[in-house]
Parts: structure tokens; sequence; C-alpha cells
């Protein structure tokens, strides 16, 4: 198994044998491209450059790299949150869940929908405390995000 370095902070790489279906297709790292909560973006485009996500297996996390630099002079890297995540392609629009282990919402889960295009991840989710978003969209109030994640290709 080979390393792969992102910053100061190392993963393996996934194992040949990962779960069938779309989450084998999703496996790798991801940028933003848009990150709506509420119809409203997250952070500006700079910030989204600092941010990966890293799915590995049946796990989603959630990376941001600081601008500062640690007294090595490496990049800081912060894990904002890691949680389980599930792929249903069986519904339409297809299903996704997440089980969060780390971060602020440790403990939540949120469930939406998910279209993979190539090398495009579109998400629309929000809290399980709520229905389940049936379009790609998150208005005013609606406690839904919208994001779309481009492949980082190695």
């Amino acid at each position: 198994m080979s390393a792969l370095a992102f910053g100061a902070v190392a993963w393996a790489d996934p194992p040949a044998a990962v779960p069938a279906g779309d989450l084998d297709k999703v496996q790798g790292y991801w940028k933003p491209l848009q990150c709506d909560y509420e119809g409203k973006a997250q952070m500006p485009t700079e910030v989204m450059k600092q941010v990966t996500v890293v799915f590995d297996k049946s796990e989603y996390h959630l990376y941001f790299k600081d601008t500062k630099l640690d007294k090595d002079g490496k990049p800081i890297i912060f894990r904002l949150a890691l949680a389980g995540v599930s792929f249903d392609s069986s519904t339409s629009p297809k299903s996704i869940t997440f089980e969060f282990a780390e971060g602020p919402l440790k403990g939540k889960k949120s469930h939406g929908i998910y279209e993979l295009a190539g090398n495009q991840l579109k998400m629309c989710y929000g809290s399980t405390d709520k229905p389940k978003p049936t379009k790609f969209e998150a208005p005013a109030n609606s406690g839904l995000f919208l994001e779309t994640w481009a492949r980082q290709v190695k």
C-alpha cells in the first residue's frame, strides 16, 4: 500500500476491495465547487481551495488546510468532520446518509440525495429530523446543504 500525502497528513490508499456500487466510485479526494447552506454560500472561493473531502471506504473525512505553517514549515491540516457514509443508488433520486463520528455534528445523522456524473458529485442533504430532500435545492430556512464536488486526480 502506498501513502498519499495531503500537507502534513498521510493516508493509505484504499484497499483493492471497496464496497460495490457508487461508494466505490467516489473513493479518493474531492474539492468543492459549490458549498451552499439555505441558499447562501458557506465560504468564499479562496477558502474553498483549502477544503478537501476524502472518501476512504465507507468513511467521509472533511479537511481544512490552514494558510499558516507549523513550526517545521509544514501546512497545518484540521479534520473538521468524520462520518460514516452510505450511498443507495436504488432510490430515485439516489440517497446518501451520513453518521458523524467527529466534529461539531458528532452523534448526528444527515440524509439527502446525490448525483454522480463523471468527476462531479452533487449532494443535497440535511438533518434526519426533517424530511429528506427530493430536489437539488436548498432554499432559505430549509436546513439544507447543497454542494458540488470535483474529483482530484492523483
